[in-house]
């Protein structure tokens, strides 16, 4: 049997680099080629409207006192704060796009390639409270994680700086999986977070998928706006949940301009999850949820005093998993 000292030793250590290329560059594929010549390999990729461009993550092992070959001719991602961005796109509106990391290169996220993707059939939502002088330290921690069973992570941070992941999978074994996994990353990140009221490192909650509604044409029309989500807890009044149901589970009733996916509440038969993807200047927040959505239909069904936003704000980071993409 090998000693702890031996395991260890078999442990892979990580070099890692972003790059940034302009959103209209036609070297994509070239500069790909150069930074796999290199043994760099392509972790994930994201935008930054400040300097219309997408900031490519890379990763590689780390050889013992080899440094060379570092990306020197790209410049560096920048790293731009909630109120910078928020400037800008009111500013300049300046446009974004969710794009994936793939072997064979970066792609747009299309309708075409979301039709690739299985419908998922169990949802998890964490948020996390990063302590004030570890946020960036903690954002990259967040974003340069992989999820080998999860189809699809959205990511962004609110005006109080707490983040929240949002993990579609296709099934609860992968949600079993990834909240062992995500107790193990959790001890790795303690010193930069604060625990909530109760105690713990996280917010969370999760369930089984009701309906999934994604609308591949919007998806394709807006694929360069910028994104972002909401995720409403709501409760139903217990003489109307099949009404609800009924209602929340139309998809061509869906609000949500790119997506809206309805999952239960943990185990309870009265409250579900909204989450929503939409174009920024199109949001649905909880007020225009509960007034707009449904026809109206669903305000006198539900309890708004007894449900909660838990997250409204612009999507900074999007991961999806290219196994889905072969």
């Amino acid at each position: 049997m090998k000693t702890l000292k031996e395991r260890e030793l078999k442990m892979i250590s990580w070099d890692y680099v972003d790059t940034e290329l302009p959103f209209n560059s036609l070297d994509r594929l070239s500069h790909m080629k150069s930074m796999g010549s290199k043994g760099w390999e392509l972790v994930s990729v994201s935008s930054n409207p400040v300097n219309a461009c997408h900031v490519y993550f890379w990763k590689r092992p780390v050889n013992e006192g080899v440094k060379e070959d570092l990306p020197t001719k790209e410049p560096l991602g920048v790293e731009i704060s909630r109120d910078e961005l928020n400037t800008e796109i009111e500013e300049k509106k300046l446009k974004n796009s969710i794009v994936v990391n793939h072997d064979k290169g970066s792609q747009k996220i299309s309708a075409s390639y979301y039709k690739k993707f299985p419908e998922p059939q169990v949802v998890m939502v964490v948020k996390y409270r990063p302590k004030d002088n570890c946020f960036e330290d903690f954002r990259k921690e967040l974003y340069r994680r992989d999820y080998p069973n999860v189809i699809a992570r959205h990511m962004g941070f609110n005006k109080e700086k707490e983040f929240v992941c949002i993990s579609f999978m296709e099934n609860i074994d992968a949600a079993l999986d990834l909240e062992g996994v995500g107790t193990q990353w959790l001890d790795s990140v303690d010193h930069l977070l604060i625990k909530y009221p109760d105690g713990s490192r996280t917010e969370s909650f999760s369930g089984p998928v009701w309906g999934w509604f994604p609308q591949y044409e919007n998806l394709k029309k807006y694929e360069s706006e910028i994104k972002a989500f909401t995720v409403l807890v709501v409760k139903i009044k217990n003489t109307q949940i099949e009404e609800v149901k009924n209602l929340i589970l139309q998809p061509s009733k869906a609000p949500n301009k790119l997506f809206t996916c309805i999952a239960q509440y943990r185990d309870t038969d009265d409250t579900y999850i909204h989450i929503g993807l939409d174009t920024l200047k199109d949001k649905i927040n909880a007020n225009k949820y509960f007034m707009n959505s449904y026809d109206k239909l669903i305000n006198a069904k539900v309890i708004p005093e007894m449900s909660r936003e838990f997250f409204s704000d612009a999507e900074d980071f999007v991961w999806f998993n290219t196994k889905y993409l072969e």
